[in-house]
């Protein structure tokens, strides 16, 4: 169903585990969050592309979460609502067939009640944006069957690659609103991986628990230019 143009398991490599070593931050256990002007200090051959990816959902589902999960920071224990539009970058190494490429992606995450009293929060989001990340929760029925709708509203008038994420993920039936079967018939329709985050956690092999969401999360952004690349040479 899904092509796989990425080496799903190189981060656990030799090659992988040194290039990794870059993204730690040497005062603690995690990954370092760079700042604007920073970025992990690879050789010079490695190859960086950049993407924006605009995190929509319904409120409480947990997107920012999600984003530090991704990014490898601390998570907030208690809800609070984001605050106009907050930007995360994250770079990610991967390795797409024989070639090493850093993907630097820029997280747009707003709140619902800034999106709602300033119009042009939503369309500086949604303005080139690369991928649009639709996230719901497996403990909330109605965040998900919302996504479709979401993929419409926020996908118009451009080409964005479609990646959805499922936070509170349990293999603990009992607390889940959402089916296996549900997951497995919406892929199928709509042609998109569900990814899902489990419960929080921490250490440095977090970064190899994590990996398989960055790089199907990159693996669709490489894709979604080789078509749209191919595309372009056919209509030119």
């Amino acid at each position: 169903m899904f092509n796989s143009v990425v080496l799903r398991d190189w981060q656990s490599t030799a090659e992988g585990e040194t290039v990794l070593q870059h993204f730690y931050d040497p005062h603690s256990s995690g990954r370092k969050l760079f700042g604007i002007l920073e970025k992990p200090n690879l050789p010079a051959s490695v190859e960086e592309v950049s993407y924006k990816l605009f995190v929509g959902g319904r409120v409480g589902v947990g997107k920012t979460t999600a984003i530090a999960r991704l990014a490898g920071i601390p998570c907030q224990s208690t809800y609070i609502e984001t605050a106009g539009i907050h930007k995360t970058n994250i770079f990610w190494p991967v390795k797409i067939w024989d070639k090493t490429i850093l993907f630097k992606l820029q997280f747009w995450d707003a709140g619902e009640n800034s999106m709602k009293k300033y119009s042009h929060i939503l369309t500086a989001c949604k303005e080139k944006a690369d991928a649009v990340v639709l996230v719901f929760s497996y403990t909330d029925a109605a965040s998900f069957l919302e996504i479709p709708q979401l993929m419409s509203k926020l996908s118009q008038g451009h080409y964005p690659a479609k990646i959805v994420i499922g936070t509170r993920y349990s293999s603990t039936v009992g607390n889940q609103e959402v089916s296996s079967a549900q997951i497995q018939e919406f892929e199928l329709k709509w042609k998109v991986r569900v990814l899902r985050l489990n419960s929080s956690m921490s250490e440095r092999n977090e970064v190899h628990k994590i990996s398989p969401i960055m790089n199907v999360i990159c693996e669709q952004l490489w894709i979604r230019d080789q078509d749209y690349l191919l595309k372009q040479g056919l209509n030119p």
